[in-house]
């Protein structure tokens, strides 16, 4: 498997980037996937309610995101860290709703939906 080298080093980034983030913040995830095509699960016993939690904060930083990142030619350094600085604060929070136990009670919609089951 041939991957380009701009979308594996930018991949890297980000999952070298979630994985401190994570660290720092105190929060548990596995990085997975190829570089260009990652993508994060938290390790929590309510990981789609913090995934969803995610997902809103991103968005409160102006960012649609999820847990799962692809990389395209057009992603530059400046956009890398720009994202993650945003996901840094948005683990922190997180680490902050499980300490204060019911990080549900942070969100501001449903939970999210596993696999195609959000499409039954």
């Amino acid at each position: 498997l041939h991957v380009p080298a701009h979308l594996s080093r930018i991949g890297r980034k980000i999952q070298e980037g979630w994985a401190a983030a994570a660290c720092k913040a105190g929060v548990t995830i596995t990085v997975s996937g190829i570089h260009p095509l990652g993508h994060f699960e938290f390790q929590h016993k309510e990981p789609l309610v913090l995934k969803t939690l995610f997902t809103q904060l991103m968005l409160d930083r102006g960012f649609l995101a999820t847990t799962a990142f692809y990389a395209s030619y057009a992603h530059t350094d400046a956009h890398v860290r720009r994202y993650l600085d945003a996901t840094e604060d948005a683990f922190h929070a997180i680490a902050a709703a499980v300490r204060g136990g019911h990080p549900a009670r942070h969100l501001c919609g449903p939970v999210c939906q596993a696999g195609f089951r959000r499409l039954a």
